[in-house]
């Protein structure tokens, strides 16, 4: 594992301070954990001021658990993660010789999303890199497919956040939702169908800065199409998730209210994304979910259940990389890529 560690700490220096010496980059590492401390103690300070400004309404209501529905909320979790390492599957096998099998990927995948717990997004894709360094696929390749995975997945957020506010909240006149409804359609028939020339009119200037040469990245379109697919069904999923776990932990909430949840879980997860800079959006995401649930939910409800969701959330990926881990090492699948040639061909399918 010495070599994977040594890839691993190269890779975080090229990314964070590629020219820099050791003390701006230490500099920077210790500011980010500062800044991510900071953000998850003064969210938890604020939900602490919420408990306690509510304890009144909060001591009225009575825990009851169902272990039924909170299994088949941990279920439905479940399998709402597995499309991660689905979708991150097509996209690697389009660029290499030897394709990952279904055990693989999810050893591989979940192995390096654990990384997302260090502050810094950055680990994730040095941990990538590191893993997959023997077959023959590029950094700048893994960076492209985590970039182009994460705009999928915000505009299928974007979509369900717009039709709850547009049509079901109707926050504007018919006329202007619809008009805003389908710019988001159209802005995404856009980046599907131009995506080469947008990413790579991004990846010059980004080239020059790095002082790097980047090859343009290809990709089928239709990889974006099922990336959207799998990711749509994603959302519908962890709807469905939340929705049990709030009738397991005696939280019932209506089902009406469906679309207001998939929108509050959008919402939270698009701003989990954008915070980079914390611990997996740790704080951020249940902060926002707070906000959103609150306008349509009892105050008890909108203070527990985020707080429910990340701690189960978090047993169910510890689940996951163990079981990667097992997967990974009975099989040799780290062993046989430290070992193998780091220098295979490079072969995207046309």
């Amino acid at each position: 594992m010495d070599r994977i560690t040594l890839t691993l700490k190269i890779n975080c220096h090229i990314f964070i301070s590629p020219e820099n010496g050791d003390n701006i980059v230490n500099f920077k590492n210790v500011l980010r954990y500062i800044i991510a401390l900071a953000i998850v103690a003064a969210v938890g300070y604020f939900f602490y001021l919420q408990f306690k400004n509510n304890i009144a309404v909060i001591n009225t209501y009575h825990f009851t658990a169902n272990p039924s529905y909170i299994f088949a909320s941990v279920v439905l979790g479940s399998f709402c993660l597995f499309i991660g390492p689905l979708v991150w599957r097509i996209y690697v096998n389009y660029y290499i010789v030897n394709k990952l099998n279904i055990a693989e990927s999810f050893a591989l995948y979940f192995t390096s999303a654990m990384f997302k717990y260090i502050p810094g997004k950055v680990w994730t894709y040095a941990a990538q890199i590191a893993l997959l360094s023997s077959k023959g696929i590029s950094a700048v390749v893994l960076v492209y497919i985590n970039a182009v995975s994460s705009i999928c997945f915000v505009f299928i957020a974007a979509g369900f956040v717009l039709y709850y506010y547009l049509f079901c909240v109707k926050v504007v006149s018919l006329g202007i939702a619809v008009a805003l409804f389908v710019s988001l359609i159209v802005l995404d028939i856009v980046f599907i169908v131009w995506n080469d020339s947008v990413i790579n009119y991004v990846i010059k200037p980004l080239s020059y800065i790095l002082k790097v040469h980047i090859q343009p990245v290809k990709t089928k379109k239709i990889i974006f199409v099922y990336t959207q697919l799998f990711y749509t069904l994603a959302y519908i999923i962890a709807g469905a998730a939340l929705y049990l776990l709030a009738r397991g932990i005696n939280m019932a909430i209506p089902l009406a209210d469906i679309f207001a949840v998939m929108s509050a879980i959008s919402i939270s997860t698009i701003v989990g994304l954008m915070a980079f800079f914390t611990v997996g959006g740790l704080g951020v995401r249940e902060g926002t979910m707070f906000f959103l649930l609150k306008q349509f939910l009892n105050i008890e409800t909108a203070l527990i259940l985020p707080i429910v969701v990340r701690l189960l959330t978090i047993i169910v990926e510890l689940i996951m990389l163990i079981l990667a881990l097992m997967i990974g090492l009975k099989y040799g699948y780290f062993y046989s890529l430290v070992k193998s040639s780091p220098r295979q061909e490079l072969r995207p399918e046309e």
